[in-house]
């Protein structure tokens, strides 16, 4: 097992990374100093007020953050095109890479926290990546578990079924785990926590994966070699690209995210060096230091900033770098891929939840013994959720100020070349990148043939910047509602993320967009009849607003999503040469089962999945007997007393008698983690004449006696 980096070691690879960090912070500092002084110039020829003063702060602060951005696309850009090294990414050597003693190798531990998600595109995932890693070279060194918190009992039941499909491959067995907490305590952070107390011993390195994660065997051997010829490295996180876009939206976020994200990835890289983040999933960890250090606290006060944290994976990537740990941003290896929303209002709602997490940041950005880079992640992920608000209150106190003093109170004869280079400066920022993105795939033929040719590519590009120009301000309103709840206190739940393009209806679309129309008709009305100026300066903004209803039901529908890849708009690589492991994981073999409580039916009616289940309850009582922790002790962890148990055998008679329809969800699930009724169920189900049955019961054996 590796030790802790000495300070000696650390301090000379401090020193080894400052410049790239100095040359990067200080090229953003000039262009914001730029912005700043044509700003302020401009409003001193307007004529400096009070309301001056804080338009000049606003303004600065976020132009700023729009220099932030373009210096990571700018510096990825020379990198990549004047190919300058920079970056001491953990190699491999040649000593790792020739590992074959199994029996001494280090294992890796491939963990997959799921929770309600979708059974079969799950499981269809985790098969392709197994069959993938069994296809590579260190194979054997790689565990799966799958650690469920779903708490619906037909979810339960139906994972269970599927992991058993998964071990019918002799490979799998003693190979792919599964395990579902009773209580989904912590959330996912409690999920991981609780399979580090349990296994985190038996291996040396985690993987995490997301429901929706896709990784190649060789991507997750090359990070294991990574790993094992870098000991002072900590967590090595890869750059996910999405894939499956269905929808138009899906599809538009699916091209930007790959025509982008490797010139923003190599900027990143470029200034975060050892210092760099996490993100949550795809991305291997040395479990050692990760169990001593990264045991997060629950913070001081009330909801939504006090209590766990939510993004979890920030502060765990800090606590590592604080304890003396590399963390890498692996930006130039490929093979690892995840699913993203598929419409407007499935991208806002979980970005309500990141908002959420970002901002209890804030508790923690000045935290004794952070880096300075950690700092710049935190700060960086409240400002992605709080320049909304920041821009809104810019754009009303520079409506205030047109309308109350007059046109030429925003633009007087004296301060139009200000005012037109502030403009073109910020559009600059705002367009450029996508510019050196595009020149990046004309000098790149491997990335330009994946695009469909420059054409197609520049094609969606001017395409995606006109959805995003109109998505820009209803995402502004979005955030700035979900910062203001955050502060008047009100939290988010936590629910599964809706998988595929289900499409958003008009009437979900008018509930949630109907005030971003009224609000940008509102606008419109009151500019347009009092100060012309202020309607024309307002337009682009107010265009997306009209237009929020339908742009949000249209770039939802599959069908327009399915129109736009037989015309090769946003095409993207992984659909030119689509992966092996992601046609696999996301075109599951065979129709899947829809029939409504078909995992309740198998639960009690097949003998072996019976068995399984049952073993499974088990498993977790011994756990609580033999002194291990398991939060959330309840049904199925802790022995019943002889009044619950009476309880619960009443709830299993009514199931039996009436059918599933007849339990609510915490009845269901009381009587599924009963050891001792589910045996008895199991039984009763079998041996009961057909009269004592409910009529459901009764077609659902024939059923299964006609399918053995």
């Amino acid at each position: 097992m590796s030790e802790a980096p000495n300070q000696r070691d650390e301090g000379r690879e401090e020193r080894a990374t400052f410049w790239e960090a100095f040359v990067f912070f200080s090229t953003t500092l000039v262009i914001t100093g730029v912005g700043a002084y044509l700003m302020a110039d401009y409003l001193w020829e307007l004529g400096w007020r009070s309301s001056s003063t804080a338009l000049w702060i606003l303004f600065t602060l976020l132009f700023g953050y729009l220099a932030f951005g373009f210096c990571h696309a700018f510096f990825g850009f020379l990198l990549r095109r004047l190919h300058l090294p920079f970056a001491h990414m953990p190699r491999v050597d040649e000593e790792a890479s020739t590992l074959q003693d199994f029996d001494h190798t280090p294992r890796v531990a491939i963990i997959i926290p799921v929770y309600n998600e979708p059974v079969d595109r799950v499981f269809a995932g985790i098969r392709a990546i197994f069959d993938s890693v069994m296809r590579s070279s260190q194979g054997d060194a790689f565990d799966f578990f799958i650690l469920s918190d779903s708490n619906q009992p037909e979810q339960w039941v139906i994972e269970e079924a599927a992991w058993l499909t998964l071990l019918r491959d002799p490979k799998a067995q003693d190979r792919v785990f599964y395990r579902r907490r009773p209580d989904n305590y912590a959330k996912k952070s409690g999920n991981v926590a609780d399979f580090c107390r349990t296994w985190g011993d038996h291996y040396r390195y985690m993987i995490v994966l997301d429901a929706d994660s896709i990784m190649t065997g060789e991507t997750l051997v090359e990070l294991y070699l990574r790993m094992e010829s870098n000991p002072r490295v900590a967590l090595i996180q890869t750059a996910p690209a999405l894939v499956n876009g269905e929808s138009l939206f899906g599809r538009m976020q699916q091209f930007a995210n790959r025509l982008y994200g490797p010139v923003f990835m190599e900027g990143l890289a470029f200034w975060q060096q050892n210092g760099g983040n996490f993100w949550g999933h795809n991305a291997i960890i040395r479990l050692r230091p990760f169990m001593e250090h990264c045991d997060l606290p629950q913070l001081p006060g009330r909801k939504p900033f006090g209590g766990h944290i939510l993004s979890h994976d920030f502060v765990e990537a800090g606590l590592l770098r604080r304890a003396g740990w590399e963390v890498w941003l692996a930006h130039d290896l490929g093979g690892s891929y995840e699913e993203g929303p598929q419409s407007l209002i499935d991208s806002a709602i979980r970005d309500r939840r990141w908002c959420q997490g970002n901002l209890q940041h804030g508790l923690l950005l000045f935290a004794r013994g952070l880096r300075g880079k950690t700092r710049v992640h935190l700060a960086n992920g409240i400002l992605g959720y709080v320049a909304s608000p920041l821009w809104l209150l810019f754009m009303v106190i520079a409506f205030w100020r047109g309308y109350a003093g007059g046109p030429e109170s925003l633009v007087a004869s004296d301060s139009t070349p200000q005012a037109f280079a502030v403009f073109i400066l910020t559009l600059v920022l705002l367009f450029a990148p996508k510019l050196l993105c595009l020149v990046d795939v004309a000098f790149d033929r491997e990335r330009r043939r994946g695009f469909g040719g420059i054409f197609n590519a520049a094609t969606g590009a001017f395409v995606e910047t006109l959805f995003s120009a109109l998505i820009a301000p209803v995402m502004m309103l979005f955030h700035t509602r979900f910062v203001i709840w955050n502060l008047i206190g009100k939290t988010v739940g936590w629910n599964a993320q809706r998988r595929g393009a289900q499409g958003t209806s008009w009437d979900e679309a008018i509930s949630v967009h109907g005030i971003h129309t009224l609000v940008g008709i509102g606008i419109g009305l009151f500019t347009g009849f009092t100060n012309l100026t202020l309607f024309a300066w307002l337009s682009p903004v107010l265009a997306g607003l009209w237009f929020s209803i339908p742009v949000s039901v249209w770039t939802s529908r599959l069908e327009l999503g399915l129109h736009a890849r037989r015309e090769k708009l946003f095409l993207v690589p992984e659909e030119s040469s689509p992966p092996r492991e992601v046609v696999e994981a996301v075109n599951p073999s065979g129709e899947p089962d829809t029939r409504q409580y078909r995992g309740i039916t198998s639960a009690v009616l097949d003998p072996f999945l019976n068995a399984v289940h049952v073993s499974l309850l088990r498993r977790n009582r011994r756990r609580l007997m033999t002194g291990q922790k398991v939060y959330g002790e309840t049904a199925g962890t802790t022995i019943p007393t002889s009044g619950e148990s009476r309880a619960r055998r009443l709830l299993a008679e009514k199931l039996l008698l009436e059918g599933p329809r007849a339990l609510d969800t915490a009845e269901t699930l009381s009587v599924l983690s009963d050891i001792d009724n589910m045996l008895w169920l199991h039984r009763q189900a079998w041996l009961r004449p057909n009269k004592d049955l409910a009529p459901w019961w009764q077609q659902a054996i024939r059923e299964t006696s006609a399918a053995v």
